[in-house]
Formats: C-alpha cells, sequence, structure tokens
C-alpha cells in the first residue's frame, strides 16, 4: 500500500493561510461595525412597500454625509428624484413632505404616503407590415401590461424596446411606431398605453467587404461568412461571424458592422468587416501542481500563420518529475475553417510511475469535424512506437492506430461555468494486417455534467468508462491500459493504483475501467467554495468485477482562479487494503 504525504512545512503553510484569510475576514466585519454611522436619510414609508424603497435607493444612490445647509440644498434635488422614484412605479396619488435635522453629519427625514397606485384601463399593442409574417417577430409579453395591473413604467419602455430591438436584430431599418403614446389619469387612478408599430420592408444582406492588412487570402476569409449575399438580414449572424473570426487565433482586432444608408434599391445591406492581425508568433509559460505528478513545467510556441493560406504549427511541452514530453503540430484550415482543419502530429514521451516506465513516439494525422448537430468528431491514423516496463517486464510495440472520436461542450461560461456538460467517446484499433504488432480495440466513454440550483448550490457529476480488447495483453503498451485511483478518477486513492496487481503486488492495467463522482458544491462567495463528494470505480480484468468499485468519500475548498478552479480534497479510501487518507490538489476548469 502506498500513501501519498503533504510534507509538514507546506500543511502549516496551509494552515497559517487559512487564518490568516479568517483573521482578515472578521477584522473587516468588525471595522465596518465599528464605523457605522447615523444614516443620512430616514425614509417613512406609508405603506411600506418594499419595491418603491429600494427604487428610491436606486434613483438616490449612496448619500454623502452634509451640514445642515448642504442638507437643505441637497433636499430640492432628493425631492425630485423621490417624485420619479415612485411615479415609475405608478404611485401618482402620493404625498410627502421632506425634514432636515440639525446634526454632524445632518439627516433628511421624508415622510411619504404613497396612495393608492394608477392601474392600467386599456392596453393597446400591435404590429403591422411585412413583420406580421414573421413567426420569430413577437409582441412584448408582460404581465405587467394586462388590463388591470398597476402602471409600470419599466413595462412599458420594455415593450418600446422590444419593438425597436426586433427591427434592428431582422432588418426593418425603416421601422416606426405610428402611435406611442402614455396617458396617465392620476385622479381617476387610471393609464391607457397605445404602441402600435409599424416594421416597414425588411432589408437583406448585401456584399461582404474586408478591410485587412492582406496577411491572409479572400477566399479563405470569406469561407467564415455563413450567409449569402441577398440572404434576409440577422444581426446575429453577423455576431456569429465577429465571434469566430475573433477564435480563428489570426487577429487581435475584429470590427462587424453595417451600412443601412448605403443600402441598394432592393435593400442588399453591405457589410463591413475590419481586420487586424495578431503577433505572429507567441510563446507561453506555465506552472502548475498536483498530487498524482508533482509540479510542472509547461511551454508552448504558436506561429498563427505562416502563408496567406492560414497555415499554422506550434510547439508543446511539458516537465515533471514522472513525465516528460514534446510534441509538434501543423494545421489547415478548411471548409468551414472556424470548426474544420487538418492537423498532422508527432509526438517524443517519456513516463516513469514507480514501477512503470513508457517511451513513446509517435506520428499521426487528425481530420477535424463539425457537425451539423453541434457534435465535432476527429477521424485520426497514428502510427506510434512504444517501449514500456512494468515491473520486471519489458516489451516494445509498433501500433498503426486509425480512430474515430466525438465530442460535444456545452456550457454557460468556459472558466466558472455554472451549467454545461461534456461528453467523450473515442475509437481507436489496430490489426495486425495493418501493419500493428498485435490486434487491439480501445473504446472509451466520458461525460461530465454541471448544475447550479439558486446561485450557490452546485451539483458536479461525472463517469469514465473503458474497455480494451487484445489477445496479447503482455504486449500492449502501458499508456493504453487502463488505472483508476487519484485527482481526476477515485479520490481516496493513490494515482493508478486501483489495477489488476502481479503477483509481487504492483499494478499491471486492467481492461475494463469505472470511474464515477457526484460532487456537491456550496459556495460561500463569488471565488470560494466548499465540497463534498463520493466517488466509485476500478480497473479490472474482468468486467463483472466492476461492480464491486473502490468508494472514496471526502470534502474539499475551491478557490476560482482567473485560470479556472483550484480544487483542495482530503479523501478517504473505504477499502481496507488498497484505501485510506489521501490529500489531493489539482486545478483546471470544472468541464
Amino acid at each position: 500500500m502506498r500513501c501519498v504525504f503533504l510534507p509538514i512545512n507546506q500543511l502549516m503553510k496551509s494552515y497559517l493561510l487559512l487564518f490568516f484569510l479568517l483573521l482578515t475576514f472578521f477584522y473587516s466585519i468588525q471595522t465596518l461595525a465599528a464605523e457605522k454611522k447615523p444614516a443620512a436619510l430616514v425614509l417613512q414609508l406609508k405603506p411600506n412597500v418594499a419595491a418603491v424603497r429600494k427604487n428610491i435607493d436606486a434613483y438616490l444612490g449612496e448619500i454623502e454625509p452634509r451640514n445642515a445647509s448642504e442638507m437643505r440644498r441637497y433636499a430640492r434635488y432628493a425631492r425630485g428624484q423621490i417624485i420619479q422614484a415612485v411615479e415609475a412605479l405608478g404611485y401618482y396619488r402620493y404625498q410627502i413632505n421632506l425634514e432636515v435635522l440639525d446634526g454632524n453629519p445632518a439627516q433628511l427625514v421624508v415622510n411619504l404616503a404613497l396612495g393608492e397606485p394608477v392601474h392600467l384601463k386599456t392596453v393597446s399593442l400591435k404590429l403591422s407590415g411585412p413583420a406580421q409574417e414573421q413567426l420569430s417577430f413577437t409582441l412584448p409579453v408582460d404581465e405587467k401590461l394586462a388590463t388591470g395591473q398597476v402602471l409600470s413604467h419599466s413595462a412599458y419602455d420594455g415593450a418600446k424596446q422590444h419593438f425597436s430591438e426586433q427591427a434592428i436584430n431582422y432588418g426593418y431599418f425603416a421601422a416606426e411606431f405610428t402611435q406611442n403614446t402614455l396617458t396617465i389619469d392620476p385622479k381617476a387612478g387610471t393609464a391607457d398605453i397605445v404602441l402600435h408599430f409599424e416594421s416597414g420592408p425588411r432589408y437583406r444582406f448585401g456584399e461582404v467587404n474586408f478591410d485587412q492588412q492582406g496577411e491572409l487570402t479572400d477566399a479563405l476569409l470569406r469561407k467564415f461568412v455563413r450567409f449569402k449575399q441577398g440572404d434576409w438580414f440577422d444581426a446575429d449572424q453577423l455576431s456569429e461571424l465577429s465571434r469566430e473570426l475573433r477564435a480563428s487565433g489570426y487577429f487581435n482586432e475584429v470590427l462587424v458592422d453595417i451600412r443601412e444608408q448605403q443600402a441598394d434599391t432592393q435593400l442588399h445591406v453591405p457589410v463591413e468587416v475590419l481586420l487586424r492581425m495578431r503577433k505572429p508568433h507567441s510563446l507561453d509559460l506555465g506552472l502548475g501542481y498536483s498530487t498524482d505528478i508533482g509540479p510542472r513545467i509547461s511551454a508552448s510556441w504558436t506561429q498563427y500563420w505562416l502563408n496567406n493560406q492560414g497555415h499554422s504549427r506550434g510547439v508543446d511541452s511539458e516537465l515533471s518529475l514522472p513525465r516528460k514530453a514534446v510534441s509538434a503540430w501543423y494545421q489547415l484550415p478548411l471548409t468551414p475553417p472556424m470548426t474544420d482543419k487538418l492537423r498532422f502530429t508527432t509526438a517524443i514521451e517519456d513516463e516513469h510511475f514507480d514501477d512503470q516506465a513508457s517511451q513513446r513516439f509517435s506520428l499521426g494525422v487528425q481530420w477535424h469535424h463539425r457537425q451539423a448537430s453541434g457534435w465535432d468528431r476527429v477521424l485520426s491514423l497514428k502510427g506510434r512506437q512504444e517501449k514500456f516496463q512494468v515491473g520486471e517486464d519489458e516489451d516494445s510495440t509498433w501500433l498503426t492506430l486509425p480512430g474515430i472520436s466525438y465530442g460535444r461542450l456545452k456550457t454557460n461560461q468556459r472558466i466558472d461555468p455554472s451549467q454545461g456538460y461534456r461528453l467523450q467517446l473515442e475509437v481507436n484499433a489496430g490489426r495486425k494486417e495493418l501493419l500493428a504488432d498485435i490486434n487491439l480495440l480501445q473504446v472509451t466513454a466520458f461525460a461530465r455534467g454541471l448544475y447550479t440550483v439558486f446561485d450557490s448550490h452546485r451539483l458536479l457529476a461525472r463517469m469514465q468508462l473503458g474497455f480494451l480488447s487484445t489477445e496479447d495483453f503482455s504486449r500492449t503498451p502501458v499508456s493504453m491500459r487502463f488505472f483508476a485511483g487519484g485527482d481526476q478518477s477515485v479520490r481516496g486513492y493513490p494515482y493508478q493504483e486501483l489495477a489488476p496487481k502481479s503477483e509481487s503486488g504492483r499494478p499491471l492495467g486492467g481492461h475494463y475501467l469505472l470511474a464515477s463522482s457526484v460532487e456537491y458544491q456550496y459556495s460561500l462567495t463569488p471565488t470560494w467554495r466548499l465540497a463534498t463528494f463520493v466517488d466509485a470505480g476500478d480497473a479490472t480484468s474482468k468486467r463483472y468485477e466492476l461492480k464491486a468499485p473502490k468508494i472514496g468519500l471526502g470534502i474539499g475548498v475551491r478557490w476560482i482562479s482567473p485560470v479556472g478552479a483550484l480544487r483542495l480534497d482530503i479523501a478517504k479510501g473505504l477499502d481496507e487494503l488498497q484505501g485510506g487518507w489521501q490529500l489531493h490538489f489539482s486545478m483546471g476548469p470544472e468541464l
């Protein structure tokens, strides 16, 4: 049995940091309490309607301390703001009185009797013109705009904005309100809303012109444009064009604009795209740490374009005590270039974990394609030479591996999402008849999901499955065998500890893999979270052995850094022989 311990000095540093943060928090609370002063505004509201009080606070903002003379001058301004705040919520039959109390600082006392609010008597919302035939062009839907409801200026303004924004988004550039009135009768306590909107004709996309520095061909740039000249105008398609040009890696400035005043007689609107190239090269250095492999250094060099066809290339490297790796790639954009590409790769890797060793060299080609369903498909062909050692057994194997993978990532935010999921399926196979030393089939599947309830409660779940079929397991490279245990697998067990063992107790790797987890997180602040989790999994040589997976339980803390979550967990593996207390540290996005 192996255990991973954090050195005493690191434990002390962690505890001291936590203690310092707690002291700072409580000191800040006490300081704020000690510095609390009498409020500059006393609002006596009858009846005490929370929405009105909140709106008055929003209109007035923070009131600075003033002497009596200054407060009297401020009272005239405050009176106007308060009236606007209450009328915005439909209260026109109010009574208001302001009084300034001497003191240092002075206080402004507001006595406000709201009276009965104004209610909507009639509401008329109409759409005319060609937009009537467009199902996606809708009338405003707001329960506050129904007859009998309390007048809400924000709902009225929102209805006008709803009409105007849709007109701009869908290309009705000549649209206008034929009637736009809000009539209020405070004595009767009623109001009438009339909003009649004439859309006018819908414009179409015209020619797309690129203003660039000539580094890329016009033909390549036009592959980014998903719409055609003559298609109905849609602002979402312009936003998508802007996003994809930015994500291409070629540019550091992208501006997409239209010239509706220059539309031709057929209402074709020209599209102007301003592009400024980024620096052609970048060098990124990184430091990381995890309890699985310890500290690591990474470096990557990228040349974003080599020629006017948009070809790119790069080199990535990683250095840690158990792992050294250098890889290089060359990439050609396909159609469409934002999702499809042809990538040639090569890599040299050297790994040593306890009694396992692996030296690998590979060459490969990958065809990346985004399907209409949103799934990313990768077809690959890789040649791979691996010399490996497990305990005292050594071997070397060449594999020619055609493969296919499907992946899908859906998330509302990349660094710190609140909901989303990631799905991945990959199949690789090798046959002796196709330049491989052994027959081999490997299938892996991965799923991860995140859901947040009431902002502070997060549920994170993941599942990883693996299957390996081969008639000569002893010649199967160790990198293609399955192991479980560690930060990203089953916490509470050392890295790659869970696997079938040799007679001497060394992990050999398995044919089957299961690694699952359910984790609950509670947000203390926007950047700090507590976590508790249950992990289960194993790597076995027989499928039925997965029916009794190894279990790990634990708690942890999360800090949301600019590059993703930093996770510190303490977990207990429940298996008597292989489990125990483990400290786990890892970092990266949740999905």
